[in-house]
């Protein structure tokens, strides 16, 4: 009877034993549960976290690549249109590269005329002035200042070569103009070591005579002796009408003057 008592309390204390051993790993496993429920949310709040700051990095990302891919297509319009610009540019460049050797040719080429035609123009001022000195003596002056400043222009390094010719040529149809011309000046004559204002008339260069301002003396241009000689009376006449004609103040009229002494 007592044997079969103890028995049933053992029973009754390997029941609550087992009861409590199921109640506690009941326990322990919801505490487990929660931690592990606390950890996932945990996690996925510190997922969210992350994605949010992923996002952000994402769309800085999205707006730099815009900034850069629109930096890049003005950057190539701006490439291609400098490159047209330097296409042309390179032309123009060929051009005058081109331009420039043919100025180079044809200073060349000038160089080895200027060898020729430099000689060739300080003889014909030379030639000129040998002219004038032996020409009959009417405009000294002038025609002597005309050729010191031919002299002058072919020392000039701002002066072309075709303008000094032209400046010769035109100094020679000067010269020649004064051959089919009348022409009635004033300048000085030495009359007995005196020099004296008189009016000359020019005839071509047939006939040189002058007359005093005063009226009272006259003369003419020898051709055969190379002299001034002093004229009559009816050469000083002569002389008169011709200044007259020359100056427009009287109609064309035959006249007599001298071209050489007797």
């Amino acid at each position: 009877m007592m044997q079969s008592k103890m028995n049933k309390n053992i029973l009754a204390i390997s029941l609550f034993s087992t009861f409590s051993l199921v109640s506690y790993a009941q326990q322990t496993t919801s505490v487990n549960e929660i931690d592990l429920l606390t950890e996932s949310i945990n996690v996925s709040t510190d997922s969210l976290a992350n994605s949010a700051l992923t996002q952000e990095q994402i769309d800085k990302l999205d707006e730099t690549t815009r900034i850069l891919l629109a930096d890049y297509q003005s950057t190539s319009k701006e490439y291609e249109s400098l490159k047209l610009y330097n296409d042309q540019v390179q032309k123009i460049i060929n051009s005058q590269i081109e331009e420039i050797a043919n100025i180079l040719f044809q200073i060349d080429e000038l160089d080895k005329t200027n060898q020729k035609i430099v000689p060739l123009m300080i003889k014909m001022i030379n030639g000129l002035e040998d002219f004038i000195n032996l020409d009959v003596p009417f405009l000294m002056n002038e025609r002597q200042d005309r050729l010191a400043n031919l002299r002058t222009t072919m020392d000039r390094g701002d002066i072309s070569t075709s303008e000094k010719f032209r400046l010769i040529t035109e100094a020679y149809k000067t010269e020649l103009e004064y051959g089919r011309t009348i022409e009635a000046y004033r300048d000085t004559i030495n009359i007995d070591g005196v020099d004296t204002s008189a009016d000359f008339l020019r005839v071509g260069r047939i006939a040189l005579t002058y007359l005093t301002t005063d009226g009272s003396k006259g003369g003419y241009y020898d051709l055969n002796d190379r002299k001034f000689m002093k004229a009559s009376g009816s050469i000083k006449r002569a002389t008169e009408d011709g200044l007259k004609i020359a100056a427009k103040q009287a109609p064309p009229a035959l006249i007599q003057i001298p071209i050489y002494k007797d």
